[in-house]
């Protein structure tokens, strides 16, 4: 059974760090492209690990400084990393326990819950909807309200 990247190997990617305000059309939305990067105090090989970042795990970019990247996660929990590990590829963080449905919108089935912490690639959007896929495959998962998501 194909699954999501769980809230298990979450748990030990909380990234400790200062918040710094958002600046709305600023942050720009990638994801870590391998597995247990180092999340870094501060943009140097040299900089403390503070974290580590499993595959997937979607980020929103708050500036570049040289090969670095200083991002927030979906708690707001912020840090640096390498350039060459992130990737280009849309993913979502489920923000809450909830249903995936069949198609866009309230009125279609459901079809499945997605757990607090579950990572999927994000495959289309349609108004306030995105239809999430597994995150290995091209298996479609299923369609859910954006504000649900980290990472839209």
């Amino acid at each position: 059974m194909k699954k999501a990247i769980g809230l298990s190997i979450l748990s030990a990617c909380f990234i400790v760090g200062a918040v710094l305000p958002a600046h709305p059309g600023t942050a720009r939305a990638k994801c870590i492209g391998k597995d247990k990067v180092n999340i870094r105090s501060g943009p140097s090989l040299r900089s403390g690990i503070i974290s580590h970042a499993p595959l997937g795990y979607p980020i929103e970019i708050e500036k570049e400084k040289g090969d670095w990247i200083f991002f927030k996660d979906w708690e707001n929990k912020t840090g640096w990393v390498y350039k060459n590990l992130v990737s280009d590829l849309e993913t979502a963080v489920i923000l809450v326990n909830a249903n995936v449905r069949s198609a866009a919108g309230k009125r279609h089935k459901v079809i499945a819950k997605a757990r607090r912490g579950d990572i999927y690639k994000m495959i289309a959007r349609e108004g306030n909807w995105v239809r999430l896929g597994y995150f290995f495959g091209d298996e479609p998962f299923g369609w859910i309200r954006s504000d649900l998501v980290f990472g839209d």
